[in-house]
Protein backbone atom coordinates (compact mmCIF):
# COMPACT_ATOMS: atom_id res chain seq x y z
CA UNK A 1 0.00 0.00 0.00
CA UNK A 2 1.44 3.44 -0.96
CA UNK A 3 2.22 5.89 1.42
CA UNK A 4 1.87 9.37 1.60
CA UNK A 5 4.55 12.05 2.48
CA UNK A 6 3.54 15.56 3.15
CA UNK A 7 5.91 18.21 2.89
CA UNK A 8 6.26 21.99 3.11
CA UNK A 9 8.44 24.68 3.62
CA UNK A 10 8.82 28.49 4.27
CA UNK A 11 11.93 31.04 3.40
CA UNK A 12 11.26 34.24 4.40
CA UNK A 13 13.69 37.69 4.16
CA UNK A 14 13.60 39.85 7.25
CA UNK A 15 11.65 42.90 5.47
CA UNK A 16 11.89 41.07 2.30
CA UNK A 17 10.32 38.62 0.24
CA UNK A 18 9.10 34.85 1.30
CA UNK A 19 9.18 31.34 -0.83
CA UNK A 20 6.64 28.79 0.30
CA UNK A 21 5.79 25.34 -1.12
CA UNK A 22 4.03 22.90 -0.03
CA UNK A 23 2.47 19.41 -2.01
CA UNK A 24 2.52 15.55 -1.63
CA UNK A 25 4.29 12.70 -2.56
CA UNK A 26 1.78 9.68 -3.23
CA UNK A 27 4.28 7.52 -5.05
CA UNK A 28 6.07 6.48 -2.42
CA UNK A 29 5.79 2.51 -1.25
CA UNK A 30 8.09 2.41 1.79
CA UNK A 31 10.53 4.96 4.13
CA UNK A 32 12.96 4.97 6.72
CA UNK A 33 14.00 6.88 9.24
CA UNK A 34 16.95 6.74 11.13
CA UNK A 35 19.01 8.63 13.50
CA UNK A 36 23.18 8.20 12.88
CA UNK A 37 24.67 8.97 16.34
CA UNK A 38 28.41 9.70 14.72
CA UNK A 39 31.43 10.20 17.45
CA UNK A 40 33.75 12.97 17.17
CA UNK A 41 36.97 12.08 14.77
CA UNK A 42 34.91 9.27 13.22
CA UNK A 43 34.29 8.14 9.46
CA UNK A 44 30.84 6.25 8.56
CA UNK A 45 29.25 4.84 6.06
CA UNK A 46 25.41 4.61 5.86
CA UNK A 47 23.43 2.95 3.55
CA UNK A 48 20.24 4.66 2.63
CA UNK A 49 18.25 2.42 1.10
CA UNK A 50 17.91 -1.90 0.36
CA UNK A 51 17.29 -1.31 -2.79
CA UNK A 52 14.68 0.74 -5.13
CA UNK A 53 14.62 4.43 -6.20
CA UNK A 54 14.82 7.57 -3.70
CA UNK A 55 12.02 10.16 -4.20
CA UNK A 56 12.78 11.97 -0.89
CA UNK A 57 15.57 12.65 1.17
CA UNK A 58 15.81 14.53 3.95
CA UNK A 59 19.55 14.92 6.30
CA UNK A 60 19.12 16.69 8.95
CA UNK A 61 21.97 17.39 11.46
CA UNK A 62 20.90 18.09 15.25
CA UNK A 63 23.34 20.48 15.60
CA UNK A 64 24.67 21.79 12.55
CA UNK A 65 28.39 22.57 11.44
CA UNK A 66 30.60 23.01 8.47
CA UNK A 67 32.95 20.34 10.17
CA UNK A 68 30.24 17.84 9.82
CA UNK A 69 29.71 16.21 6.26
CA UNK A 70 29.13 13.55 3.55
CA UNK A 71 31.12 12.79 0.87
CA UNK A 72 29.84 12.94 -3.19
CA UNK A 73 31.73 11.50 -5.79
CA UNK A 74 35.33 12.69 -3.85
CA UNK A 75 34.04 15.62 -2.62
CA UNK A 76 33.15 16.72 1.14
CA UNK A 77 29.33 18.57 1.22
CA UNK A 78 29.04 20.22 4.97
CA UNK A 79 26.06 19.88 7.02
CA UNK A 80 25.93 23.48 8.06
CA UNK A 81 22.01 22.84 7.64
CA UNK A 82 19.52 20.52 6.66
CA UNK A 83 19.50 18.97 3.10
CA UNK A 84 15.84 18.80 1.70
CA UNK A 85 15.91 16.56 -1.45
CA UNK A 86 12.32 16.27 -2.84
CA UNK A 87 11.53 14.44 -5.91
CA UNK A 88 13.63 12.28 -8.03
CA UNK A 89 14.78 15.05 -9.82
CA UNK A 90 16.31 16.63 -6.74
CA UNK A 91 17.37 13.17 -5.52
CA UNK A 92 19.40 12.96 -8.44
CA UNK A 93 21.78 14.96 -7.71
CA UNK A 94 23.30 12.27 -5.91
CA UNK A 95 24.18 10.23 -9.08
CA UNK A 96 22.33 7.36 -7.79
CA UNK A 97 24.04 7.03 -4.41
CA UNK A 98 22.08 4.54 -1.97
CA UNK A 99 24.96 4.80 0.89
CA UNK A 100 26.60 7.94 1.89
CA UNK A 101 29.85 8.24 4.05
CA UNK A 102 29.13 11.00 6.51
CA UNK A 103 32.44 12.31 8.75
CA UNK A 104 32.00 14.40 11.76
CA UNK A 105 35.10 16.42 12.72
CA UNK A 106 32.96 18.81 15.02
CA UNK A 107 35.28 18.40 17.97
CA UNK A 108 31.39 16.81 19.53
CA UNK A 109 29.42 13.68 19.15
CA UNK A 110 26.99 14.58 16.71
CA UNK A 111 23.44 13.04 15.32
CA UNK A 112 22.17 13.00 12.11
CA UNK A 113 18.30 12.45 11.25
CA UNK A 114 17.57 10.48 7.89
CA UNK A 115 14.50 10.31 6.41
CA UNK A 116 14.08 8.77 3.00
CA UNK A 117 11.06 7.94 0.73
CA UNK A 118 11.14 5.49 -1.90
CA UNK A 119 9.75 3.02 -4.60
CA UNK A 120 10.96 -0.72 -3.04
CA UNK A 121 9.45 -2.41 -6.12
CA UNK A 122 11.05 -0.55 -8.86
Amino acid sequence: MPETINWNFVIKVLQGPSISASARIDAIDAYDKFDINLADSVTQAVNLVPGGNISLLVINPKTPDADLSYDLGGSPVALDGPHVLIGSGAVSLLGGATSLTFTNSTGADAVIEILVGRDSTP
